[in-house]
């Protein structure tokens, strides 16, 4: 009978192995322990398409149902304040709310009101008091403004009543940044930033090595560097040559993943990752803002100058900022120091330059 692959490279599934989170996972575990008012409760994770922060959102809420906290997980999409209460007032099972304002210390008496999103911070109350509450929100960037308000404000209102609450939302980095300089969010300036970066080769290494042990199947040396390699420090990468690896090893009823097996394994997984986050990613950008990336693709391996991109652009530097900006924002580019670019996503210049040739 064949090993169920342990690899699991869908958006948002958690892997066996969370490389290099377990710190996290743990000051927020203490940060549960320690109760209301520890800091660990608040976190913003950020991070390019694929590094895995959807992944840790999921591991974050089993840390906290661990503990018997009640986990509400949306993304951040149109509505996703209603969909927090319907969840909240569904678990509840109840149709009204009572509140009890005030206004200077003095209670106002209770009042009974519908069920709406005006209640948003009583019902996350109400479930913090006999559970406790995380709520996570994840692709901040497709957030509206005004809902992010409404949520943080409710979250900043219990966090000074001492509630039993936690809040850990995910996103570009630079949709991050939006929301904290908000002027009516800067509290959110106090959570905890985790941002995901790439992977070494050794925790990448390490990884490899410990999935395929817990499956029973071996790798020889040359097909581990292989599949690190071609991993690039990239969580979602480590998940897809993995899962094709194994799965060639399979397909030869083998226990051992060989130099053979990992080669294949990269090949298939390169044109899934092309499909799955390359293809995505260029599919929300301008027309000017390809061609500054092909540009970019063509100037050579590396971070590249920006007046290098210009002039193969044949335009001045000036010209080109507002699409260097987006794309920064979006993730796809980043600079890594004052006057360079490069891709944020790995493998994006190999498709750009045969994608572009495709056309030409």
């Amino acid at each position: 009978m064949r090993e169920i692959n342990p690899f699991k490279p869908t958006a948002g599934m958690n892997p066996p192995e969370l490389i290099g989170r377990d710190m996290v996972l743990g000051d927020f575990m203490d940060a549960l322990d320690n109760g209301p008012g520890a800091p660990d409760r608040l976190m913003r994770i950020s991070g390019v398409r694929g590094v895995g922060k959807t992944v840790l959102l999921n591991a974050l809420g089993d840390v906290a149902r661990s503990k018997g906290f009640q986990v509400i997980d949306v993304a951040a999409n149109a509505g996703f304040c209603n969909r927090i209460l319907g969840a909240l007032t569904r678990r509840r099972e109840v149709s009204g709310l009572t509140v009890s304002p005030s206004m200077f210390g003095m209670s106002l008496g209770s009042i009974e009101v519908s069920r709406s999103a005006t209640q948003l911070g009583e019902a996350m109350f109400e479930v913090s008091r006999s559970h406790g509450l995380l709520i996570t929100v994840d692709e901040i960037q497709d957030a509206s403004l005004a809902e992010m308000r409404e949520l943080g404000n409710e979250i900043q209102l219990l966090i000074r009543q001492g509630a039993n609450v936690a809040f850990a939302f995910a996103g570009l980095p630079a949709s991050i940044d939006g929301v904290v300089v908000d002027e009516t969010l800067t509290f959110l300036q106090r959570a905890k930033h985790v941002e995901l970066t790439r992977l070494s080769d050794y925790e990448v290494g390490d990884s490899f090595e410990e999935t395929m042990a817990k499956g029973n199947r071996a790798i020889g040396n040359e097909a581990a560097q292989l599949l690190v390699s071609a991993a690039a420090g990239y969580p979602f990468m480590v998940q897809l040559v993995g899962y094709y690896a194994w799965q060639a090893s399979s397909r030869r009823d083998s226990s051992e993943v060989t130099l053979e097996d990992a080669k294949r394994g990269v090949e298939v997984a390169r044109k899934s990752f092309d499909n799955m986050v390359i293809a995505p990613a260029l599919r929300r950008v301008s027309q000017r803002q390809l061609e500054y990336l092909v540009a970019m693709a063509r100037c050579g391996e590396g971070p590249v100058a920006t007046g290098a991109v210009a002039k193969r652009l044949g335009v001045e530097p000036s010209n080109v900022s507002s699409y260097r900006k987006r794309l920064i924002d979006a993730a796809i580019v980043e600079s890594p120091e004052y006057g360079l670019v490069d891709f944020a996503i790995p493998y994006m210049r190999e498709y750009l330059l045969a994608h572009m040739a495709e056309r030409e």
